[in-house]
C-alpha cells in the first residue's frame, strides 16, 4: 500500500472520529428547507420523509473507503469535491453550489464507492434520504433521474472549469464568473484552499484582473465583478 494511499485512508478516519454528524429532528425546519428550496419539484412519482443532517467544516460527506448511506441534497454551505489521483497532486473538480445539487448518485445509480472526497469547507445541511430505503423508488422516478442528470452535467462543468492544464488565473475568473455574482469576493483564504495556490499567488492574479478590469478592489480583501468580468448569459 503507497504512503499516499495509506494518507488518504488515515485522513478518512481522522475526519470520522473527530466529527460527529448532526441529524436534526426539526420537522418545521425541515419543511422550511423543502419549501424554500423548492426539493419537491424533484420527485414525480411519490413523496419522500427526509432527514436534515447539519457537516462540520472539514468534516467529510463522502469519501473513497466508506459506502454512503444517503442520497443528499445539498441545501447550503460550501463544498469541495476532489480526487487524489497521484501523490503531488490534487484536483478540485467542484467548489461551491448557488444551487441545489444532489450527493450519492454515484452509489444509487451504479451501487459503488464514489471515487472523490467532499469535503464541508463551511457548515453544511442537508437533506437526506436513506438509500436502503428509498433506492427503488429513487430509480423509478423520472423527474428525479432529470435532475441528477443536470447534477451531474454541473459536477461536470466545474471538472473542465477547474482542470489544472488551464492557466491559474483563467480557472480563477471561469470560477469568479460561475459563483453568485452579486457577492464581493472576500474568502481569500477558502478560495486558495481551493485552487491550491498561496494566498500571495491568488492575491496577484486578483490584482492582475483588477488591471484587466474585470474586477474592482473596493475594500481591503474585498473584490467585486465589473460589467466586463460578468459572464454573458
Amino acid at each position: 500500500m503507497s504512503l499516499w494511499l495509506i494518507f488518504c485512508l488515515l485522513t478518512a478516519v481522522f475526519s470520522l472520529g473527530v466529527f460527529q454528524t448532526e441529524t436534526i429532528n426539526d420537522k418545521k425546519l425541515i419543511e422550511k428547507y423543502v419549501a424554500m428550496r423548492k426539493i419537491n419539484e424533484y420527485f414525480s412519482t411519490f413523496e419522500p420523509v427526509f432527514l436534515l443532517r447539519h457537516y462540520f467544516p472539514g468534516e467529510l460527506l463522502t469519501n473513497p473507503f466508506a459506502p454512503s448511506s444517503y442520497v443528499q441534497f445539498v441545501i447550503d454551505g460550501k463544498l469541495l469535491l476532489y480526487d487524489m489521483p497521484d501523490e503531488d497532486s490534487t484536483v478540485m473538480l467542484q467548489t461551491s453550489y448557488t444551487q441545489v445539487c444532489v450527493l450519492g448518485e454515484i452509489e444509487l445509480l451504479d451501487t459503488q464507492f464514489t471515487p472523490f472526497f467532499v469535503e464541508a469547507l463551511t457548515d453544511v445541511h442537508t437533506l437526506a434520504l436513506p438509500l436502503e430505503q428509498y433506492r427503488s423508488s429513487l430509480l423509478n422516478d423520472p423527474a428525479f433521474l432529470r435532475h441528477v442528470c443536470i447534477s451531474l452535467s454541473r459536477k461536470l462543468t466545474g471538472a473542465v472549469i477547474d482542470s489544472p492544464s488551464r492557466p491559474l488565473k483563467a480557472r480563477i475568473l471561469c470560477y469568479i464568473q460561475h459563483r453568485d455574482q452579486n457577492q464581493p469576493i472576500t474568502d481569500i483564504s477558502g478560495i486558495a484552499k481551493l485552487f491550491n495556490v498561496s494566498k500571495r499567488q491568488l492575491l496577484r492574479v486578483l490584482k492582475e484582473l483588477c488591471e484587466e478590469g474585470h474586477l474592482v478592489h473596493s475594500a481591503k480583501g474585498c473584490y467585486c465583478i465589473t460589467g466586463r468580468g460578468r459572464l454573458q448569459r
